[in-house]
């Protein structure tokens, strides 16, 4: 008997032509940042066929991109049942994970998407941001190292290895990191923001403000910079300068918990206090654990002779870091203030 292979029908062949061509324009479309066209087109190859891998993938992408990230993880999971040797997508369910916090979700991830590439240096770079998340500094600084091991020129795990010396007070090492990651991308902001902040840590407030400023000149939309602008402004005793950045950062981001706090102190050098009580509750509104704006409510409240409630912000900040020095110091200030009266 001749054995006879089995072709498949035209009409078969000419549904998964149809379908590659579909898959492709909607990659187009999600280039050119189309991202409802690309949905509904993904949509659309999925309702022929529910188990396409690289329209799950691509609708994950597109799902996270639109913030949807819950429905993205689920595209994302269902796109790795179908192909699970897709590195990529291996990657990006670990970032997808990432936004949802699912730290250990995420680094296993990046291990699986290693295990099928060892030499993908972006798997190494995202599993040191990973493993930072979680406290785990020296293992996230080798993961980097492998990271630039394969790409010298990576700015980016140059800027997030300073993050990492930085969380360790390696402030010196940082700012080589973030001068490392310059040196191979000179217009990227982070990498000057972050390079501000390790100068700020030395003590060198006015090469900080320089690095801030270039920063914004590229990105003037950066309400981190410009909030960090803010501190350094302060330690060089330009409070209305620092307010006036402060104030730029919280139009652009009105739910920015820290700028709230730091325009607080830029208002109390000021002495306004009234002010800078309401920066402070507004800081304290979005974020109810802020230690340090408790603390400095309750600065406050002593400039304003408001001893009782000043007490009460100090042992709110106590009873959530009991160590905090500056706040047993205040509660003392209040309550011999007090006793003397």
């Amino acid at each position: 008997m001749v054995r006879m292979s089995i072709q498949p029908r035209p009409l078969q062949r000419n549904k998964q032509a149809e379908l590659s061509r579909a898959l492709q324009r909607a990659v187009r479309l999600h280039q050119q940042g189309d991202l409802d066209q690309a949905e509904n087109i993904c949509r659309a190859i999925l309702a022929t066929q529910p188990n396409h891998g690289d329209a799950l993938h691509l609708l994950g992408i597109v799902r996270s991109q639109q913030g949807r990230n819950d429905e993205a993880l689920d595209c994302l999971v269902a796109a790795l049942k179908a192909t699970p040797s897709n590195v990529v997508a291996w990657l990006n369910c670990g970032l997808v994970r990432a936004k949802l916090r699912h730290f250990e979700e995420a680094l296993a991830c990046y291990d699986r998407a290693l295990a099928l590439k060892p030499d993908f240096a972006t798997a190494f770079n995202n599993r040191g941001s990973i493993l930072r998340e979680l406290n785990r500094h020296e293992e996230a600084l080798d993961s980097y190292d492998r990271a630039l091991a394969l790409k010298s020129d990576y700015a980016e795990a140059f800027n997030n290895r300073g993050n990492t010396l930085r969380d360790l007070r390696r402030f010196e090492e940082a700012l080589a990191g973030y001068e490392s990651a310059l040196s191979f991308k000179p217009d990227y902001a982070d990498a000057l923001n972050n390079r501000g902040t390790a100068l700020a840590d030395l003590n060198r407030p006015e090469e900080a403000l320089e690095s801030y400023d270039r920063a914004l000149a590229l990105k003037p939309d950066y309400p981190e910079a410009l909030n960090n602008r803010g501190n350094a402004l302060r330690v060089l005793d330009r409070p209305e300068a620092a307010l006036a950045s402060y104030d730029k950062a919280l139009n652009l981001r009105p739910a920015y918990a820290e700028a709230n706090n730091n325009r607080g102190v830029a208002l109390t050098d000021l002495k306004r206090f009234e002010e800078a009580l309401a920066s402070y509750d507004r800081a304290l509104a979005i974020k109810h654990d802020y230690v340090d704006a408790l603390n400095n409510r309750g600065s406050v409240l002593r400039e304003l002779s408001r001893f009782e409630e000043a007490l009460t912000s100090y042992d709110r900040a106590l009873a959530l870091k009991p160590e905090l020095v500056e706040a047993l110091s205040n509660r003392g200030r209040v309550l011999s203030t007090t006793l003397a009266v």
